[in-house]
């Protein structure tokens, strides 16, 4: 349906933490399509509801397929203070939907705090300004996050002022605390009695002199194209490395380099020096190709044959673990190519359990459920020890393991993860947007495999 045509449909907003889109006008553990998220909206193929299973006051049929039922988790008029808070917390178009920061251990008040109040519940935290590094564990969490106070470029939103709350009275002046390294999302930074608040997605008003804000990764992978990019490539993982000529039978260093993190085109051609192979690169100097030395170059070839369980035209990815990359295939034509970030853990072991060990499951999967931005924690309840707040473009392969933008590093090519396949966030926007099942303008996630109403799923292959 045309984009113009679905805004003139009525509209459904979710109010609960998750509203459901079933296949089917019924209640039934797992036969669901997809969700629509708190604060967001659906569209609706009539206000007409239709009696089903398990709701008692009907199911609305929406857009573009689907069921939701009329529950407390849904209504077609919100509160005027819900809707505002929606509206000032609607994701950005692009591979950052939202800001992001990094806690240093801070409160997430439902309102703006008075003075007396930030002494009351700040107290123990000490000095605002002050930010603590991470212990070694999570030292990669901080790459990207930089230790200053976050201007507040933002006028307070309406819905704040005198002491007002996109919460429904009564609620807790302190919603939950966000602890040291935990991670969260924003879309406003503004100013209140001299001080900088940000206003989070889960519509909550948190400290902005107690969360350090990430610096974006620039880092993306490369199309392919049948003559224009092509493979075999040579990607630069950990370190810049070295350029050669080659002079006869020798090799000299040609007094530059190939950044880290970046490819070169190979031709095939291989030279060996005693025990030193050099490969042939398509990049030129003075009008002679340069080398690399093969034990410098991560090189991807292109496959030669479908990974068992792809079928004939469909979408797959090819992850190498030990190398650390990822080629997109439609069928047997390379699409595109980067470095990712595998489990912290290394290639996994037989017998070892991939959580425990941080490690990337081996195998072949389908895509069973993708997220626009999915909320990643090793706990459940509300009273966690650490979170990441919205993660972008995320992708469950073999949950929890999920290929997922990384917007805190950019080691990508290297064992970093907790066990996910880390993706940069420029790479992880073009890889949702390019796999199955296609995700409808209005919903959260929708469901891959196991849901044929959704389409074709995507296969991911993850070898050593």
């Amino acid at each position: 349906m045309p984009a113009a045509e679905r805004e003139q449909l009525p509209r459904v907003f979710s109010v609960g933490q998750t509203t459901w889109v079933r296949k089917k006008p019924e209640i039934k553990e797992g036969a669901f399509l997809g969700y629509v998220r708190t604060g967001y909206q659906v569209p609706l193929r009539s206000r007409e509801r239709i009696k089903g299973e398990g709701c008692p006051a009907g199911y609305y049929q929406v857009e573009p397929r689907g069921y939701v039922c009329a529950d407390r988790t849904v209504t077609e008029s919100p509160r005027e203070g819900f809707l505002a808070a929606a509206l000032a917390t609607r994701p950005s178009d692009g591979p950052f939907p939202f800001s992001y920061g990094l806690s240093n251990g801070t409160p997430m008040y439902n309102r703006i705090p008075v003075a007396r109040e930030q002494e009351r519940y700040e107290r123990w935290l000490g000095k605002p300004g002050k930010f603590d590094k991470l212990p070694k564990t999570l030292r990669s969490h901080e790459e990207l996050a930089e230790d200053r106070v976050m201007e507040a470029p933002d006028p307070v939103p309406t819905f704040l002022l005198e002491g007002g709350s996109p919460k429904e009275a009564p609620y807790d002046l302190v919603e939950q605390t966000i602890p040291l390294g935990a991670m969260l999302s924003y879309t406003k930074v503004f100013e209140s009695q001299g001080r900088p608040f940000l206003l989070s997605t889960d519509h909550t008003i948190v400290p902005a002199d107690r969360v350090r804000p990430f610096r974006p990764s620039s880092f993306k992978g490369t199309e392919l194209a049948p003559g224009a990019i092509e493979l075999p490539i040579a990607w630069m993982r950990v370190s810049a490395k070295k350029k050669f000529f080659q002079r006869n039978d020798t090799f000299e260093e040609a007094g530059d380099t190939w950044p880290v993190r970046t490819f070169v085109g190979l031709t095939g051609r291989e030279v060996n020096v005693g025990k030193t192979s050099y490969l042939e690169t398509r990049e030129e100097k003075a009008g002679a190709p340069l080398f690399i030395r093969k034990e410098d170059a991560t090189v991807v070839s292109a496959e030669t044959k479908r990974a068992s369980g792809v079928k004939e035209g469909q979408k797959w990815f090819m992850i190498r673990l030990s190398a650390g990359t990822l080629v997109a295939y439609e069928d047997l034509l390379p699409t595109y190519a980067t470095l990712v970030s595998p489990g912290k853990g290394g290639v996994p072991s037989k017998g070892n359990d991939n959580v425990e060990h941080s490690t990337t499951p081996l195998g072949a999967y389908s895509i069973t459920f993708k997220d626009r931005f999915a909320t990643m924690s090793p706990e459940t309840g509300k009273n966690r020890s650490f979170w990441i707040q919205d993660v972008p473009h995320t992708m469950y392969f073999d949950p929890p393991f999920a290929m997922h933008a990384a917007f805190w590093h950019e080691r990508f090519g290297e064992f970093v993860s907790a066990g996910c396949i880390n993706l940069s966030p420029l790479d992880a926007e073009r890889l949702f947007d390019w796999a199955d099942p296609v995700l409808p303008a209005d919903w959260q996630g929708v469901t891959g495999a196991g849901a044929s109403e959704n389409g074709a799923t995507t296969i991911v292959v993850v070898r050593r």
